[in-house]
Parts: C-alpha cells; structure tokens; sequence
C-alpha cells in the first residue's frame, strides 16, 4: 500500500488535505484560478497511485471490479445534510461486506474531506458544510474496498435560485453627442447570473426613477437585446450570456443645453420565483455641440463718457453668454469695424468704430482715441461676440455711447445792434428802457440739465444758462438786463445822452462759464452817440423875388435859395431837402376857359432842385394864366423827426406872344339841306388868343379836306367871324353826301391853330323812286295755289334814309284782290285760287313811294297770262342755289347749271330765263340746257354777290316755275396798293437819334383778303440806315446819319400786296439830312404805340400818353411841345400839346372803323416842325354790344308740300348783326307753332318735323326770335308765314251714292237724244288740279257720257234701249295724267 493510501477511519482521527481538488467554475473567489492547474495534477497523480496500488494488489492474486456511483445534493443545504452512500455503487452482494472504503485524495488541497463527510467504514456521504454550486458544482473521487472493489463516485451540486443578476460594473458612464440622431445604438455589458438555466439572467429593462416626471414627449431611450431561447448546456468558464449584445438605443434628439446628462437604471431580471434583480447605473453624459449663439444681457447698451476720457478709459462692459460648454461657449468680443447705416452720427471721416475698442475676453468697451464732444456728442458702435466653435456663431448689440461735456470752451458772445442798420450806434434821444443791442453768450460746451437727461448720470457740462455777463464802463449810461431766453441780454441805455458832451462810449462784456476751472472771454464796443435833430435849419432871407419870362423854356432857373442847419456836417441832421409849396391860385380861372385849357394842364410852374435849392420852371408859362405866383419854400433836414424852416419868394411873369389861337372845339359837324340857297350860313366856328393886339387878332381860313391846301369850292369861310357859308348849289345825290373840310386860325404873330369840320348834307326828298324795268310779263297755270310768288318788281330811290326806302302797293283793279304784294321787296304773291277763270290775261298797276310820300312817276306795268293747262309746271331740283365764280372769268364762262324736272305725262322741253336780279346784263342761260354764262365782266369790288331769279316753261304751257341762284363773286388780285401820293419829302436832322420813326408810308388795296393785305419794303437803296416795318410801314432811323454837309437821299417804298400773283405800287420819299449844330436830340420811349379801347368810351376820355425825351443835355430855350399828324383817323383824337396825352374828341363806332393809325409829332416852337420826332400810334377798338339783329326780310312767305312724312328743312331764316365776335354770333328761336315745326339755333333753318295735312290745316303763322351772345344780349322777331301746298292724296266721292252701292236712273222710252237724264257730281278733298274731276260711264255699250267740269252734268248721245235701261256708274278719277282713267 503506498503511503498516501489510508483508511478512512484514519482519516477521520487525522484530518489532512484533500488527496486532489476539481476546478472551480469561474466567479469562485475563495480558490483562486492560478492554483487550479497544480491542483488537477495533483489529482491524477493521486489516481495514479491509486491504480497501481489497485494493480498491484491484483497481481497478488485478487481480481478487481471499477464501478461508478452519481449522486446529487441541492446547495445551500445546512451540514450533515446526507448525500449518500458508496456501498450503494457496488454490486449487492459486496454491500454486505463490512470492510471499510479507502479513498484517493491529497493531502494537500483535496475538497471532498472540507465540502463532505465520508464514514470510512459505511460509506455514507454527508454535506460538511453548506455547498456553493457556484463555488463547486461537480465532486469526483475514487474510493476502493479492502477487496479490491473501487467505485468511481460522482457528486453533481444542484442549482437553486440563491443568485441574483449581476452586472460587471454597478455604474456606467457613456458620453453621447447632443447631434446623434434618432436610432443611434450605444453597446452596454450584459449582467452575470452564477445560476444556471431558467434561474440564471433571462431580461432587461429600462427602469423609470419614480422620482422624475413623465415626459410628455416619451422616453429618450430604448433596450435593445436577443430573446432568451431554450435552456442551454452547462455554459463553460469564461462564456457570455445568452441576452448579449445589450444595446440602449436613442429614440429622440438629445438637447444638451435641457438635459446635459441622463441617468438611468437598467434591471436585469432572472427566471426564478420570485426572481432575483440586478441594477445597472448608467450617466450618460451629453456632449456639446456649437448649436448656440451667444446671447447679450441686454439688447442695448447705453453708457457715457467724459471727452476728456483718456485712450484705454474704461466706458462700459458688455457681457454675452453662450449656452454651449467649452469651446463652444467661449465667448470673444470685437468692434464691427462697418457700423449699421444711420448708426450714430456719422462718426465724421474716421467712424464710430475708430474711437473706441472692446476687450476679446472681458467685453470691456474702452476710448481708443481722443473724443471731442463739440465735434460728435454721440457715438453708436456695434460690438460682435463670436464663440469658439468649428463654425462660430455670432450675435451683435448697439453701444450708445454718450460724450459727456467737460468745460474746454470759452463762451463766446454774439453783439446784434439793434439800431437802424445794425451799426454800433445809439440816438443821443434814446429814453432810459431803449434798447442799443442784443446780446447772446453761447458755450459750445454742452447742457448738463439735458446730458442727464439723455445719458441719467451726471454731467460736467454748461450751457448758456450757466454762462454769466457783465458790462465794463459807461458811467452808468448803459446796463444789461436778461432778455429771457437763458443766455440772452439787452444792451440797454439806463442814462440821459448828449452827444454834445460825449460822442463815443467804449464798453467792455465779460462772459463767464460756471465750469471748473471757469473760462471767459471779453469783448470791446465802441458805441458812438449819433446827434439828435435838434437843430432847425436856418434860411438867409424870409422874402426871395424875382421875374421869369413866360417864354423861358422848362428847366429855367428862376433863383436860389439858400438855409443853412447847426447840426453835425455830414449828417442827415445837416443835409437839407428844398420843397416849394404854391400859395397862389394856380391858374387865372377866367384866363383859362376863355383859353379853354384842360385843367390837367393847369397845375405847379415852378419847381426846386432838392438839394442846391436852385428854384427853376418845370412847364411853359403862361402870363394870361398866370401872372404872378407866390411860393413857399420849405428847407427840411432829413433827421427824425425832421425839422423845417419856410421863407417866402415872390415869382413875377413877363408876358411874351406865346399863345396860338385856341378853337373851341376841335371837331365841328354840321347838317345842311341839300340844295340850300347859296350865302347860306350855317356855322361858325370860333378861335381865341390870349395875347393882345396884333398878337390876338386871328383870321380864319378853309380847306377842302384834311390833308388838301386848296379852298372847297361849294363853301367859303368870313376870315373875320368864322362863319361858313354855302357857296354854290349842292346836290346830295351828285356831288358827295359828306365834306370834310379843315379851318385854319392863324394870329397876327403867325401862330395858327386848326380845327376839322365835317358837312353832312341833309338829305331832301327831292327825287321819286323809278322802276326799273318798267315793265313786266309773267305767267301762270290757273291751278297755281295761294301763296305762290308771281314775280318780284323793283324801284330804288337816290335819296337816302326814309326818302330812299321804297314802299310797295297793288293799285285797285280788276282781280288785282287775287294777288298781294310785299310792300317792301316788291314781290307779289297769289292769295286766291284761280281755277274759276278762264284762261285770261291780268294786268297789275304797282306804285311805288318813299319814305317822303314821293311816288313813283310811272307805276309798274305787270302783265300776268293766266293759262288753263292739265300739265303741272316743270318743277326746280332745287329750290335754290349758290355758284362760285372768280371775278376775272372771260365773258361766257359757264357758272353754274339750274335744272327743273317736268311732269311724268309730258314731253314738253322745258326752256329757261332770268327773270329777275341780273340788273347789269352780266349773265345768260341757255334756254334749254339751263346752264348760267357770264356776259360781261364781273367786278368783286362793286358786286361781290348777285342773286338771280330763274324762270322754268314747260314748253308753250303759259304756267312756269322759278328758283334762286345766288352767285358769289370771288376776288382776285386784279387791284394793286396805292399809295395817298406817289412821292413825299420829310426833313430830319444829323443829330435824329437811331429807332426814331420818321414817316408812316399808307398804302390802300381795294381787294380782300390776302389779295388786300400789304406788306412794305425798301426797294431801293439797300435797307441799311433806314428800316420800315413791314405791317405798319414805319419808316425808323436804323443807323446813325454821321456829320457832313446837308444833303439829300432818295428812298423808293415799296407796297406789295400777299396775293397769289402779288402786286405792289412805289412811293418814292426824299429824305433832307439837315446839319442842326445845336438842336437836341429827342426820341419817344416807343417806336409804335398800341392800344385797345372800347367803343363805349365817351368824348374827352384819356386814351394814352406819348412821350419823347432828350438824348443829350437839354437847353433851358428848347421847350417841347407834341401834334398829331392831320388826317383821318386822327381827326377822332385830340392830343395835350405838353403832356403828350392823347384823348377822344367824339364817340367810336365799330361798325364803321376798327382800327386807327396815325402819327404823333414831337417838336421844338423855336424851331417849327424842321426839328421834330415822331412815333406811330395804332388804336384797336373794341366791340361792344350795340347793335340788335335785323332780318333781311320784314315777313317770310314759305311754302310747303303736303306729305304723309315730315318734310325736313323748308327754309331758312337770315338775320345780320353788324356787332362782332360774340356780340354778332347770333342763335334763333321759334316762339310759336313748336308742334310742326323746329328751329336750328344755329343755322335757322325751319324744320318740319311732323307730318303736314293741307285738307286739315293750309296755313301756319309763326314768329322767330333772334338774340345775340352779347351782355347783355339783343334780339329781334320776324313772322314767318307757311303755305302747305296739295298733293293729290284723296279719292273722289259720289255724295248720292255711298261706296258699294248704285244709283238707279229711270229715263222713259223714246225719249229725243241729247236729252238731260240727270246730273251726278264727284267731290275731291284735294284743291287745284288734284280736285279735278272727269267723269265716265263703264258697262254702257251705247251710252257715252260728256264730261262737262263745270257743272257735271251727264246726257244721252243716243236713243235708250228700254232693255237696258239703267246706267252703272262705276268710277270717276282725278285729272293728273298718272292717275286718270277716261
């Protein structure tokens, strides 16, 4: 036996180490796992003894059996707990035996004496000690008997649920990135159970601490492991567990800046009952990401700084934070160097940025640079703070920063005098209170009450209120006293001044801040004293006398006068002002009406040169006048107020013939009878002189018209009295109707005065209207209706007004009561039907008498044929009609063509005539084609329009038709201009000034339009030192004449007319250039003077002022006096001689003159008209309303035919106004019958405009209304009388028999022919041809009937048939060849 081998009984007395120890499973902690290889080996080798020693004992002669025994017992068991027996692993019969067992084992480390006790001699097993499966689940060992039996023994430890989960750590920490998405799995070590099977970990789950709030939004996270499957095998030291991989896996986005860390319990759970919990802790840490801006405390800064605030002063500090960690969060801070727009205040050149600078780390805003306050009070900065990230996140913020004022300025004063021209001076009359000036002191440093305001902190600031002022010097003659606005005062003066006794002032202001240290500034005035008025001037005499004569030129000195003033030379006090005053009556009133001078011509002589007191004529004087004049002067200083001194001076006038006979009127206008007895005087005209003597005697002298040196020879004029007188037989209608004539006064000194009469003959009814012809034919259909015109006679009268206006009168005769006339246009008209004559021939006696009761000596003589006809008479297309024919057309030139339709059943030719209007035999038609020629030449000056009567004959039918041709006669241009001469002379000096006007050249053209416009040229020479005005025919000095001799130059003028072939006259003028060594220049201020009046303007109004002045010095003896050029449209006007103004004589009249051109002379009396000016004057006169519309005819007679449709215009009502414009423009009413008939305003055409009816109304009588545009409007009426004519419009009708039925006739057989069996008669509702009615019998083989108009009666022309006795009247018709049936 080996020494290792013992029995157990042994064993039990002395305890050894096991003989061999099995393997722990790992997680057993009492073994360690570094022993565990020694021990296994141990073990086999203790086995291996074992076996040999079993060998051994074999080899001796015993035979030996190897049997195995299993056996298990639950852990945790308390000891001596049995586990089993070993005899039960042999065979039954060896149990038996009582030997005892020995067993294999170590010495050493062997487990199964410490876990069990083994009985050495029963075999029974029991537990030692509590068992740990997880410390040693399998015991094996080998036990043999004495008879060499060995059993091989197996312990199996049964699990129990004594373990719970395990994890490797009890806390984890897991860092996660806020930006992981959704999903991201993050791997967890999976928890340890030493259990086994179902009792080992089987689960995991997320436990939600009780003491945190649900999320609404759900959890963060998730587990994530593999399901448990069936139970496996007995897992092998070192293996994982079957849940693995345990995965957490995020469910939503992570937020840092919410949650910087999760902290969560994860329970892992096994399968037994109750089952066993292990805890994992896992902090998940969340990373930060840079998904943060950093934030300012504030959203804007506002601080203050002094601006003498040193570079690197500290201003304010600006803070931002950032939510993110590290980096990310770190914040650094910098100056946008790019400001906002408008941010601050501009910064000037530099910027906002410039000036300061903010600290990286701390925030800090610092001066950079020196501030100015005065230069920029506020500065805006924008400051960045940017973090640390990869991709930094910036925010701003505005830095308003305040530069609070400190006292580097010195006040600065502002002096405003406050005296007359704001000079530095004061009135020795300024009362205590006045005030001298206005004085401000500013500080261009700041207000510290408003800097509080603006920045909330105290300020060092001053402004003006704090500014202090004090006045130096002035002995107490000045003060200053606060003007109310902080910073302003008033130099005011507090004492009496004289100037006398101090003149200037110096005075010293002192301003001063209230800064720390105070500044100031000081400021010297020097205040002059001006003098005060007080001294009036002083004149050397009281009485100046002295004489003028009346003939010193204006601009004569008379005297000086001289005063003298005791205030300061040089002053306004000093300098004095003359002014006369008149004390006498200014003109001698009996003087002046005698002279009959305007009294705007009387007015002051004299007058004073203001500053040498020289006193000097400033008009023509005038001794009959004025005879003496007193004045007083008045010497005024200009001070305020100004003080005056007078003196009397006594002016005496020296008479001289200086007066032109004056008449007393202008215009005279006269009316005699035609044919006065010769020596008859009917005017006088009467001039005075207000001279005396040879001086004051006047004769009279006459011309024949305005511009004529020639005596009339049908009046003389006494030389003596004036009385004009006839001096030969005058006859109106002869000789002309009017005499323009021209009286000349002149005196004994050879001054002369003018005046115009105007001889209108009155006229006497000294002549009878004459017909011409004499004599006239005519004729008519005896169906013609009332109202028809027949024909037009004619009678004029020489006379004029009523004695030339004829009158119109049917003399009584046989059937003269069918007709009537128009007592003023002669036309005789049809007023009863004529269908009851015969065809006969009619003969009319037409008187004709004037306005005057004159008759004509032979009447008119009108034969008219009164024809039966059945055919109407050829009819006009037109009713009237208007040609268009140039008055220089050769002789049979066609004009026009009238044309006239005859009657649908006749074949007649029709022939034309002029029946009336061609009273010179101009024009023919031809008589068949109807087309009007002239015959003799046409003139559009004489006859502009002809209006023609043209006859229409159907054939050699008696009745006959006629129209109106109007035929204007176009001008041409076959008249040319002609000058009122063909050659002129006028005189002008060397010394005319250029632009003076020197002639009007008028020419006249008879034709109209562009063909009698003018236009006026220099032919020859060249334009050059004279130029015209091509409207007016102004003739100007354009150029300077230069020295020289007197010489002549020709001019030829040229007037042109614009016609298409124009045409133009000459007139050659002579200009005398005479050498004038010491006449003036003189010139008027307008070349051409234009103006507008009206012609409502009464006698002696003021119309314009002409006026010339001197272009060198003026002599004293050169007076200047003003005329107008003689002529016609002159003659209207009268014009001041020494004024210049123009003014009316008598009324305008529009109608007859529209415009008015002539001449204004200026000239020297010295020198007569030799030297003279003149201008053009031109006078538009102006419409005015004072002329009503008047008809051409008194009563119109229309006619009108009946029709089922309105007709349209029928005719046309002409009024004329001889006003213009809108007072000529005239509109046309209808007064009455306004249900047939309409007017055009417009055109006054008469308009039917409803359906006329002769059988219901014939005839209709209206009256028109015609009104001007005028204010107030002028109007007039005229009757108007329409005829409606008859168409044949209505059947015939059988009294004694109404329609569809018959009229039985008996007539006795045998009855002689030719014998009257009744009488039937038809009516018509129609008149004149159209109620003709002609009678036959139809279905009547032998009984013709007669038709007999007259009366209608009916008689056989053949025995009656007793068969056939009755007649049938079937129809009767009407005699109009379209409708007739027979």
């Amino acid at each position: 036996m080996s020494p290792c081998g013992r029995k157990m009984g042994e064993g039990r007395q002395q305890r050894r180490a096991p003989v061999g120890k099995l393997l722990l499973l790992p997680g057993r902690r009492d073994t360690p796992h570094g022993r565990s290889g020694s021990s296994g080996a141990r073990t086999q080798r203790s086995l291996l003894w074992l076996l040999v020693h079993v060998w051994l004992w074999a080899a001796s002669g015993s035979s030996a059996q190897l049997f195995n025994l299993t056996l298990s017992v639950d852990e945790g068991l308390p000891p001596d707990t049995l586990v089993g027996d070993i005899r039960a692993g042999l065979p039954a019969a060896q149990q038996q035996e009582g030997s005892g067992f020995f067993l294999s084992e170590d010495s050493d480390d062997s487990p199964l004496l410490d876990d069990f006790h083994v009985h050495p001699d029963t075999g029974i097993i029991r537990t030692a000690r509590r068992l740990d499966r997880e410390r040693r689940d399998h015991y094996s060992f080998v036990a043999a008997t004495l008879l060499g039996a060995v059993v091989q023994v197996e312990i199996r430890v049964n699990d129990v649920n004594d373990h719970s989960p395990r994890f490797p750590l009890d806390s984890l920490q897991l860092d996660v990135s806020e930006l992981s998405p959704p999903g991201t799995a993050f791997r967890l070590p999976g928890a340890h159970d030493p259990d086994a099977g179902l009792f080992s970990t089987q689960g995991y789950t997320l436990v939600q601490p009780s003491d945190l709030p649900k999320d609404p939004a759900g959890p963060f996270f998730q587990l994530r492991y593999r399901t448990p499957g069936p139970l496996p095998s007995p897992l092998l030291p070192g293996s994982s567990s079957p849940l693995e991989p345990l995965d957490l896996v995020l469910l939503r986005r992570l937020d840092r800046e919410e949650a910087a860390a999760h902290r969560l319990q994860i329970e892992a759970w096994d399968g037994g009952r109750p089952r066993r919990t292990g805890l994992l802790s896992v902090e998940l840490r969340v990373l930060d990401e840079n998904d943060n801006p950093p934030v300012f405390e504030q959203d804007e800064y506002r601080a203050a700084v002094r601006e003498d605030a040193q570079p690197g002063a500290e201003v304010c500090r600006v803070r931002a934070t950032d939510r993110d960690l590290g980096p990310n969060g770190f914040v650094r801070y910098s100056v946008r160097a790019r400001q906002v727009p408008g941010a601050g205040s501009g910064g000037g050149a530099l910027g906002d940025a410039a000036y300061f600078a903010v600290e990286e780390l701390s925030g800090v805003v610092r001066v950079r640079r020196p501030l100015d306050r005065e230069a920029q009070a506020w500065h805006q900065l924008v400051v960045e703070a940017r973090d640390g990230g990869a991709e930094p996140e910036v925010a701003t913020v505005r830095v308003s920063i305040a530069v609070l004022d400190v006292n580097d300025n010195r006040p600065a004063i502002h002096v405003l005098f406050l005296t007359e021209g704001g000079v530095a001076r004061v009135s020795e009359g300024a009362r205590p209170g006045d005030y001298v000036a206005r004085v401000s002191v500013s500080d261009a440093d700041g207000d510290w009450e408003k800097e509080d305001e603006a920045t909330g902190e105290l300020g060092v600031g001053l402004g003006d209120g704090s500014i202090s002022l004090s006045l130096e010097g002035g002995e107490g003659d000045f003060a200053l006293l606060p003007g109310g606005p902080p910073g302003v005062f008033f130099l005011c003066v507090e004492g009496p001044l004289d100037r006398e006794s101090r003149d200037l002032y110096e005075l010293l202001l002192v301003a001063t801040d209230a800064g720390s240290p105070p500044l100031s500034t000081e400021e010297t005035l020097l205040l002059r004293v001006a003098d005060l008025n007080d001294q009036p001037p002083l004149f050397s005499q009281q009485h100046y006398k002295a004489s003028v004569s009346e003939a010193a030129a204006p601009g004569t000195v008379v005297m000086w006068v001289s005063a003298s003033d005791a205030d300061e030379a040089g002053s306004d006090h000093a300098w004095l002002r003359y002014t006369v005053v008149q004390l006498s009556a200014p003109c001698n009133l009996g003087s002046l009406q005698s002279k009959m001078v305007h009294t705007a011509e009387c007015g002051p002589s004299f007058a004073i040169d203001s500053e040498s007191g020289a006193i000097s004529t400033i008009r023509t004087l005038d001794r009959e006048v004025q005879e003496a004049v007193e004045l007083k002067v008045v010497a005024q200083d200009l001070g305020e107020p100004p003080l005056s001194a007078t003196c009397l001076v006594s002016i005496t006038v020296d008479d001289v013939n200086d007066n032109e006979p004056i008449f007393w009127r202008q215009v005279y206008n006269a009316t005699i009878a035609e044919h006065a007895p010769v020596g008859h005087c009917f005017l006088q005209v009467t001039a005075s002189d207000a001279d005396s003597g040879l001086y004051g005697f006047i004769e009279y002298s006459l011309y024949d018209g305005f511009l004529s040196y020639e005596a009339p020879q049908a009046f003389r004029i006494d030389p003596h009295d004036g009385q004009i007188c006839v001096s030969q037989d005058i006859d109106r209608e002869r000789d002309p109707a009017t005499y323009d004539l021209l009286v000349k006064a002149k005196d004994g000194g050879g001054l002369s005065a003018q005046a115009f009469v105007r001889v209108d003959l009155e006229d006497v009814n000294d002549n009878h209207p004459v017909f011409n012809p004499s004599t006239y034919v005519t004729s008519i259909s005896d169906e013609t209706q009332p109202g028809t015109e027949i024909i037009n006679v004619l009678a004029t009268d020489q006379d004029s007004g009523i004695y030339g206006t004829v009158a119109y009168e049917l003399i009584p005769g046989d059937l003269s009561s069918l007709f009537t006339i128009d007592s003023t246009t002669g036309i005789i008209y049809l007023t009863s039907p004529l269908s009851h004559l015969e065809s006969t021939t009619l003969s009319l006696m037409v008187s004709a008498q004037d306005g005057g009761g004159l008759t004509a000596v032979i009447n008119a003589d009108v034969t008219i044929h009164i024809f039966q006809t059945t055919l109407a008479p050829a009819e006009f297309e037109r009713p009237k009609y208007t040609f268009l024919v140039y008055e220089d057309v050769p002789e049979d030139s066609p004009i026009g063509t009238v044309k006239a339709r005859e009657p649908l059943n006749s074949s007649e030719p029709i022939f034309y005539r002029i029946s009336s209007g061609d009273l010179g035999g101009k024009f023919s038609i031809h008589p068949r084609l109807g087309t009007i020629r002239t015959r003799k030449p046409l003139d559009h000056e004489t006859q502009p329009v002809v209006v023609l009567t043209v006859q229409a004959q159907l054939g050699s039918a008696p009745a006959c038709s006629s129209t109106e041709v109007n035929i204007t006669v176009m001008d041409v241009n076959d008249n040319h201009p002609a000058f009122l001469r063909t050659s002129d002379e006028i005189r002008i000096s060397q010394t005319t000034p250029p632009g003076t006007a020197l002639y009007l050249a008028r020419a006249e053209d008879r034709d109209s339009g562009r063909n009698g416009l003018i236009r006026y040229s220099i032919a020859s020479p060249q334009p050059g030192v004279f130029a015209i005005d091509r409207a007016l025919g102004v003739l100007f000095l354009n150029g300077s004449l230069g020295a020289g001799e007197q010489r002549e130059l020709t001019l030829t003028l040229r007037a042109e007319d614009q016609g298409v072939h124009p045409q133009a006259a000459l007139l050659v003028l002579t200009v005398v250039i005479e050498k004038r060594e010491h006449s003036p220049s003189w010139t008027f201020e307008h070349l051409v003077y234009q103006v507008e009046v009206s012609e409502s303007l009464s006698p002696m109004t003021r119309i314009l002022q002409t006026q010339a002045h001197p272009l060198g010095p003026q002599r004293a003896a050169s007076p200047l006096r003003y005329s107008l050029e003689p002529s016609v449209d002159s003659a209207i006007f009268g014009i001041r001689p020494y004024t210049g103004w123009i003014y009316l004589r008598r009324q305008f009249d529009y109608e007859s003159t529209q415009t008015y051109n002539f001449r204004v002379f200026a000239w020297i009396p010295e020198d007569g008209f030799l030297q003279n000016v003149s201008t053009t004057v031109i006078v538009r006169v102006w419409d005015e309303n004072d002329n009503s519309p008047t008809f051409l005819h008194d009563v119109l007679f229309l006619t009108v035919e009946e029709s089922p449709v309105p007709q349209g215009v029928i005719g046309k009502i002409t009024a004329i106004d001889m006003d213009s414009g809108k007072n000529g423009q005239l509109l046309y009413f209808l007064l009455s019958d306004g249900k047939f008939f309409k007017m055009n305003p417009n055109t006054g055409e008469l308009i039917n405009w409803v359906a006329l009816d002769r059988e219901h109304r014939g005839h209709h009588q209206m009256t028109v209304l015609v009104t001007d545009r005028g204010s107030p409007p002028r109007n007039a009426t005229m009757a108007v009388y329409v005829s409606v004519t008859d168409i044949n419009d209505n059947r015939p009708f059988f009294p004694q028999c109404l329609p569809g039925k018959e009229l039985h006739v008996k007539v006795l057989e045998g009855q002689p022919v030719n014998m009257l069996v009744t009488t039937v008669f038809a009516k018509d509702p129609d008149e004149g041809n159209n109620a003709e009615v002609t009678y036959s019998v139809s279905s009547a083989r032998h009984m013709p009937l007669k038709g007999k108009t007259a009366f209608g009666k009916q008689s056989c022309k053949k025995q009656t048939n007793k068969q056939n006795p009755d007649l049938n009247l079937v129809s009767s018709l009407d005699l109009p060849p379209n409708l007739r049936k027979t």
